[in-house]
């Protein structure tokens, strides 16, 4: 059985929380939709819920998911580990290198990591929000609301759009920071005499065991 070293225990917990912050992300986008799903299309059924039940319906999924989340890490980080010696030592220098980032390095290479995700339930969100808000126009018909609805839209998908060109341009600022990859056939020959590396350290030390009895 192997001992993990600091590093590698760093490591381990490092990505767990960063998975479990993705599951309290996810969870609680579940737990508001699902709040305000109930408050909306059941009204009656809702007020009849008293404190407790309220706080579990947004309680319960965010807690559920992001303890799904953490324990998936857990489990992805183990297997990325044990995959081979030149996975292990891959892995924990890119972990060497998220240290190496400054806070706000470190926020904008998570936002693009989620860019996508993050710009289409925005702009889901959005489009709910503007016809939520427009709707509460008791003047406006129903064709002027969808115009009003959709011209707000318009702007958060301008703002968007900006803000995925200043992501890209800051990812091309850190990058530059970062060395050169390594390349793929380099990449299969280090993989190899780590591989060679670990099978003749193993055999020595079945050859010392053998020797002392």
């Amino acid at each position: 059985m192997k001992i993990l070293s600091k590093e590698e225990k760093d490591a381990h917990v490092s990505h767990i929380i960063s998975e479990g912050a993705k599951g309290l992300f996810y969870g609680g986008a579940l737990s508001v939709g699902l709040y305000q799903y109930l408050k909306h299309r059941h009204p009656a059924r809702f007020a009849t819920f008293n404190p407790s039940i309220k706080a579990a319906i947004i309680a319960m999924p965010t807690i559920s998911v992001a303890a799904f989340f953490a324990d998936q890490g857990s489990v992805e980080f183990d297997r990325k580990m044990h995959q081979s010696e030149y996975q292990e030592a891959k892995y924990l220098e890119e972990y060497r290198e998220w240290n190496r980032l400054s806070l706000s390095d470190k926020c904008f290479t998570v936002l693009n990591d989620n860019k996508y995700k993050i710009i289409i339930s925005a702009w889901a969100g959005s489009l709910y929000g503007s016809w939520v808000l427009v709707n509460r126009d008791k003047i406006m018909d129903t064709a002027q609301k969808a115009v009003q609805a959709r011209m707000y839209a318009q702007g958060i998908t301008i703002i968007l759009l900006l803000g995925t060109l200043l992501l890209a341009m800051k990812e091309e600022e850190i990058n530059k920071k970062k060395p050169k990859p390594i390349p793929e056939w380099k990449r299969i020959i280090m993989e190899k005499e780590a591989e060679d590396k670990r099978i003749a350290d193993e055999a020595s030390k079945v050859a010392q065991e053998k020797a002392t009895h």
